[in-house]
């Protein structure tokens, strides 16, 4: 064989090994016939990382997408993700590491609804974790994509059957499994599952692996929330919390109860029967869970017959909430439990027959609920 012909066909094989090399494309999704092969390949993302992802250790919470106007970070530090969700969303952290997205209350279905779990694979198969994922027969049937999830390949199955239509997306990474779940999701919700791929797409083009800090606290938006026009922010750093109030209230956290401390929100006096008030009062739980003191109010109003409603949540801890409580006015009870203290928020009129102040009593209420936030411990 000539020389010539064996320089040319070196060349050509360097050519091959150079496109074979050559890293997949951006994170557009790549459709996947419903009759394409289901080898583990596919089922089970690889562990893998690709070509061009850095190393874990090399991110840290500092590299994580930074806020925008219209969106806060999530920083998962213990269990090595974060990403960017929509500014209207509240975070409920649980003490396995689930964090669920969720607007006014987990229980709310005018809005769509994300939860992100994170499982370690332990040389198990995501069917052996994940009790509902398909079978081989019926992913087979599934029209799914592929995407890249931080650097990892993640599968997307869609539409999910469930107690709301949802997405569901699995990626492995660094032995862990990642599973995202976003209901609510498809034509048929309207508006709201257009709200629920707009969630998606801002969780899955922000999404990143970082490395792993055990003891790291969960980072949800800032910590406070940041007044708008005619707003002002108050800050309890004694009872931890802070909260936005219309800028014509005034507030004394200086009065105390039998148990604990009280904060009286109103204008112009506390004697101004023209417009609502609200009272925040924190005393020791002393072990108490919240069905506890809700029982606790229920039995003290026991010849009024109240009843309870629940659901409710502020800064992704759920509260009861008693309306039109009998008392000097008849007033609206929101009870939650937090780091072993019991909080009491009690707006007042709550009598629709009021009707100027009841109406400007439940603004201050929804602006109230929408802003509280606990306070870091030290």
């Amino acid at each position: 064989m000539s020389t010539k012909r064996i320089l040319i066909l070196f060349m050509l094989f360097i050519l091959l090994a150079l496109a074979a090399c050559r890293p997949a494309g951006g994170a557009e999704p790549t459709a996947v016939p419903a009759d394409a092969p289901t080898s583990e390949s596919i089922i089970e993302p690889t562990a893998q990382p690709l070509a061009t992802e850095a190393p874990t250790d090399e991110l840290t919470a500092a590299d994580c997408p930074a806020a925008t106007a219209d969106t806060h970070q999530l920083i998962n530090a213990a269990h090595g993700f974060c990403f960017l969700f929509p500014a209207n969303y509240d975070v409920f952290h649980t003490e396995t590491g689930e964090v669920t997205l969720y607007v006014k209350s987990l229980l709310n279905t005018e809005a769509p609804l994300a939860v992100v779990r994170v499982t370690a694979l332990d040389g198990r198969s995501i069917q052996e974790i994940v009790p509902d994922y398909p079978s081989e027969a019926d992913l087979a049937a599934i029209s799914f994509l592929t995407i890249d999830l931080g650097g990892a390949p993640a599968t997307v199955l869609d539409i999910l059957p469930g107690q709301d239509l949802n997405r569901r997306l699995f990626a492995v990474h660094n032995n862990q499994l990642v599973d995202i779940m976003i209901a609510r999701i498809g034509d048929e919700y309207g508006e709201v599952g257009q709200q629920a791929e707009a969630l998606y797409q801002t969780i899955t083009e922000s999404f990143r692996f970082i490395a792993v800090e055990p003891d790291a606290a969960l980072v949800a938006g800032p910590e406070c929330p940041t007044a708008g026009a005619g707003q002002v922010l108050y800050t309890n750093a004694e009872d931890g919390f802070c909260l936005l109030l219309p800028e014509n209230y005034m507030v004394d956290d200086t009065l105390t109860t039998e148990m604990g401390t009280e904060t009286a929100v109103f204008v112009e006096s506390l004697m101004n029967t023209a417009a609502p008030k609200l009272f925040i009062t924190v005393e020791p739980a002393n072990g108490r869970t919240l069905e506890e003191v809700t029982t606790a109010r229920q039995e003290e109003f026991a010849d009024f017959g109240v009843m309870f409603s629940f659901g409710y949540m502020l800064d992704g801890v759920p509260a009861n909430q008693f309306d039109q409580l009998p008392g000097q006015d008849l007033n609206r009870q929101v009870l939650l439990v937090h780091n072993d203290q019991f909080y009491s928020l009690t707006f007042v009129p709550d009598d629709p027959e009021m009707v100027a102040v009841y109406a400007e009593m439940q603004a201050l209420y929804d602006l109230v609920l929408d802003s509280f936030s606990f306070l870091s411990q030290p």
